[in-house]
């Protein structure tokens, strides 16, 4: 997004939200957007029989619930904070003039297409390959922060997988790549892990 655009979102009100909230609900109308300047988010969607699914991962820079503000229609999941955050609350009739003033659809659809072409790739590869990227992709979003409050059973949601063949994985990855406690994911080594999508990992 133009730095210029962001200036413009980032001038509104700035509210801190805690750990462990619902920043944004599934089903419900779209009335803002947030524009995330701290912290990490995780969105979450719940299927029809009650299944969750951690479909993305978002850092500081992003815009969070455009898209029900772009086609009228109900937010499609949740926005959850995993940390601390600080985003900027902007009106959906602002956000509107926003785009218009500074020709935003453009980079709005190319954005749209990268989320999509993210949750795509999340499901190529072998169950530890799939890892190792959702991880990075963990590291690259937060802006370099290595240590994530995640539990094996959201690791699996969001790669489409058990959570037995998470912690398999996790095996295979190594303690010198990735440590796991029951609540918190560690990234040890990047490089690491991309050696690991390189294919250097020993059978």
């Amino acid at each position: 997004m133009p730095a210029e655009a962001w200036d413009g979102l980032t001038r509104y009100p700035s509210r801190t939200y805690a750990a462990d909230l619902t920043l944004l609900r599934q089903g419900t109308e779209g009335t803002h957007v947030l524009a995330l300047t701290g912290g990490m988010v995780k969105v979450v969607r719940t299927d029809r029989d009650g299944r969750q699914r951690l479909l993305a991962f978002r850092g500081p820079g992003e815009i969070l619930g455009e898209m029900a503000l772009q086609d009228g229609g109900r937010r499609l999941a949740d926005v959850r904070t995993m940390s601390g955050c600080t985003a900027s609350v902007v009106p959906a009739e602002d956000f509107h003039r926003l785009v218009l003033r500074h020709r935003l659809a453009y980079p709005l659809a190319r954005l749209a297409s990268s989320r999509l072409r993210e949750q795509t790739e999340v499901g190529d590869g072998s169950v530890h390959e799939r890892l190792a990227m959702a991880l990075l992709r963990l590291v690259e979003v937060s802006g370099g922060t290595r240590s994530f409050s995640l539990t094996r059973e959201e690791l699996a949601q969001h790669i489409g997988v058990g959570r037995n063949s998470v912690s398999k994985a996790l095996a295979r990855l190594g303690p010198d790549r990735v440590h796991a406690t029951k609540s918190r994911i560690d990234v040890i080594s990047v490089e690491g892990l991309r050696s690991a999508l390189a294919g250097f990992i020993g059978v």
